[in-house]
């Protein structure tokens, strides 16, 4: 039976299954055509731990969508080998209709065109009459759980352990372009260094070994027709066109869709994407996070990110049914360590939290508390009241603290909906319109596990008999983002440690660059064995150029990016939060620096001198004493405070961020294998390395 409509029909589907990783197609009388899926918001009232402001929030339960369905729709001859069978049953209020959808993770195609279901986060509620409800078959499927699409997060304990094997996930950086008239492009790849050729093409993108797929996102701002992307996977060691995938794209808006791929193991792979069709004026935007299979060999393979939020104010609302709390965004470091089961090594405390609600009836009512990471619901309880019936009229609630995980698709999703993506975690409660007051005990705390290098599993460095691993070359070790809200002035903070065999680099970026409130100070306490004699400074300036000093503001200029494109606020007040970009570096001659230890404990404190500009960038180089010579060395930090101007001076905060993060820093030893041929730019900085080494 045929359903008809011009151009398409919207169906609302509320209960529905989760098809998150799932393409779906129905049948239109000739061929087989992809369903468009726009998962449906909730809007709710959020404070910004960040800014301290209200911001309108869209939030996804990911079973609330619209399947945006081809205008004829045709019973199938049969389903595709390899799909299954489900029913959406359509009532749009004056007759009914059984649509049947072909569901799989495989892709179908047209000639040369991969066909695929493209989702989208909905930034309204679309209104439609068209209502439906699936049935598929029971007991369903049980699907291979090796997508970092999947939905449901399973068992996965903080940290990831030697001969574990994990997906990393991370992203892939290229510069959007816009196009008039007719257009066939390819993307510029977003590399300070420049060095975009290989195998004599350019804006060539270095993707590296063991890749397993793809979560593509697009965004087309103006309107675009007949247009495609095309993503071009090329062998790097034989400079030859491995295949090519060729999408069509949507005409307007952001979408994402996930990609299946067979690439080889063993072999350094690139990509080039293209964008064609025509439009009167666009701009088209590529985002790719890509799926590694790694093993652990060794955990100098493995770095370790955290945030944590600055204490949290008392939050009091009045007139709203529900209420959020966001933290965040934090940086999403590429690299997450996930696991097969859709997990990852990752832990997120959320601090407990009192609750009082105004109520004016006899019986307090049960609170319902829900999660969300990245905008996505995770989970959600109910809290009893400390006494059941009311007295003072209100209701009083002792939520405990909770533990999440970042769930691999929720990573994903926030990597191909813009660039870099980023990181947030809310607490909604329900409040019923009444005035309720939150407040929180303690502070909001982030970390996860990281795969650190680009290489092959099974690279061996001969000279050292450990996973190979450029260590001349600085490598990203541990981070830590501090943002909240600190004296009713936003402040975000980040601060990375990088080291190679003979140093070790920590750098410091901060929003805040007003004379009176400023960051004129730190300390970092670590286990890291530096020479106390050999220590120099750099601030931002225009003398010494490293373009990894421009990433770490770029990755927090990411995140604010991210949740800019959700957030319905004022956009000035979100974007303060941003760290300046600096590209270059100067020496600086005033500041003190000083390195003392104790028992093995390394305590680094940097002093702004009276006289220097205020720095938005700080950067040391420290020199690496007593590291065994030809093993990782297992270092910590375990504190980090900042210090704020007074008129004593600088003085450091008395209170202390507990870090206690751990490290496997750069053997001291070079091998004598190492042969410098190939550059490689890879997650925003994280890596800069130049190498050519060989399978064991």
């Amino acid at each position: 039976m045929a359903f008809t409509l011009a151009g398409y029909v919207d169906v609302y589907v509320d209960g529905g299954p989760d098809v998150e990783g799932f393409n779906l197609y129905v049948w239109n009388g000739s061929d087989w055509a992809p369903v468009y899926v726009i998962y449906q918001p909730q809007f709710i009232d959020t404070y910004l731990v960040a800014t301290g402001q209200w911001v309108s929030m869209p939030y996804y339960n990911m079973s609330r969508y619209i399947f945006r369905i081809p205008r004829e729709v045709r019973g199938p001859p049969q389903i595709p080998h390899g799909f299954e069978k489900w029913v959406l049953e359509v009532d749009n209020g004056t007759k009914k209709v059984a649509i049947t959808l072909a569901v799989g993770r495989d892709h179908l195609r047209r000639g040369n065109i991969t066909l695929v279901t493209w989702k989208a986060l909905g930034r309204e509620e679309i209104k439609t009459p068209s209502k439906g409800r699936i049935s598929r078959p029971m007991p369903p499927r049980k699907w291979p759980e090796n997508s970092a699409t999947n939905g449901d997060a399973g068992t996965a304990s903080y940290a990831v352990s030697t001969y574990t094997t994990i997906y990393p996930i991370g992203s892939l950086y290229f510069k959007p372009v816009a196009v008039a008239g007719a257009f066939s492009v390819y993307l510029p790849v977003d590399s300070p260094t420049n060095e975009v050729v290989r195998c004599g093409l350019n804006n060539m993108h270095w993707v590296g070994f063991e890749v397993q797929d793809f979560t593509v996102g697009v965004k087309v701002e103006g309107y675009v027709t007949g247009g495609y992307v095309t993503l071009e996977f090329y062998n790097l060691d034989t400079c030859a066109l491995i295949s090519s995938v060729s999408l069509a794209l949507p005409n307007y808006g952001s979408y994402w869709t996930n990609i299946q791929t067979n690439l080889p193991q063993d072999n350094k792979i690139g990509l080039r994407i293209k964008v064609s069709g025509r439009a009167e004026l666009a701009s088209i935007s590529v985002y790719t996070a890509t799926r590694y299979k790694k093993t652990v060999n060794s955990l100098a393979q493995i770095a370790i990110s955290k945030a944590i939020s600055a204490p949290t104010p008392s939050i009091t609302a009045s007139g709203r049914y529900k209420v959020g709390v966001l933290y965040g965004p934090y940086v999403a470091y590429d690299g997450l360590a996930t696991t097969p089961t859709g997990s990852s090594y990752s832990s997120i405390y959320v601090p407990p939290s009192t609750v009082s609600l105004t109520w004016h009836w006899q019986y307090c009512p049960m609170l319902l508390v829900e999660y969300y990471i990245n905008g996505v619901y995770y989970e959600s309880t109910l809290i009893s009241p400390v006494s059941g019936i009311n007295t003072d009229y209100q209701c009083r609630y002792n939520v405990p603290s909770k533990t999440l995980q970042i769930k691999p698709r929720d990573f994903a999703m926030s990597k191909a909906t813009s660039q870099g993506g980023g990181i947030s975690v809310s607490v909604v409660y329900m409040a019923f319109g009444s005035s309720v007051t939150i407040s929180f005990s303690n502070r909001l705390q982030i970390l996860y596990d990281r795969w650190l290098e680009p290489f092959h599993s099974r690279y061996i460095d001969y000279g050292t008999g450990l996973p190979y691993l450029e260590w001349g070359a600085l490598l990203l070790y541990n981070t830590l983002q501090i943002l909240g809200p600190i004296n009713n002035t936003s402040v975000n903070i980040l601060t990375e440690i990088r080291a190679r065999t003979g140093e070790l680099v920590i750098s410091l970026a901060h929003n805040q660059m007003d004379p009176s409130f400023h960051i004129c100070g730190a300390e970092w306490v670590i286990t890291a064995p530096v020479d106390s004699q050999a220590a120099y400074i750099y601030y931002d300036g225009s003398s010494v150029q490293e373009p990894w000093w421009s990433s770490m503001g770029r990755r927090v200029l990411d995140a604010v990016d991210w949740l800019l494109t959700f957030a319905q606020g004022d956009r000035a007040t979100m974007a303060s939060i941003g760290v300046k970009v600096v590209y270059d570096v100067i020496s600086a001659a005033t500041p003190q620096v000083s390195i003392t230890s104790s028992n093995g404990v390394y305590t680094i404190r940097w002093i702004r001198g009276w006289a220097d500009p205020i720095p938005s960038t700080v950067v040391l180089r420290l020199m690496r004493a007593s590291v065994p010579a030809t093993s990782p060395a297992y270092a910590e930090w375990r504190y980090f405070r900042e210090g704020r101007p007074s008129v004593l001076g600088c003085i450091l905060s008395p209170f202390y961020y507990v870090v206690n993060t751990n490290m496997y820093l750069p053997p001291r030893s070079l091998s004598s294998n190492s042969l410098g041929s190939q550059l490689v730019w890879s997650w925003r900085g994280q890596t800069n390395l130049i190498s050519e080494v060989i399978i064991s």
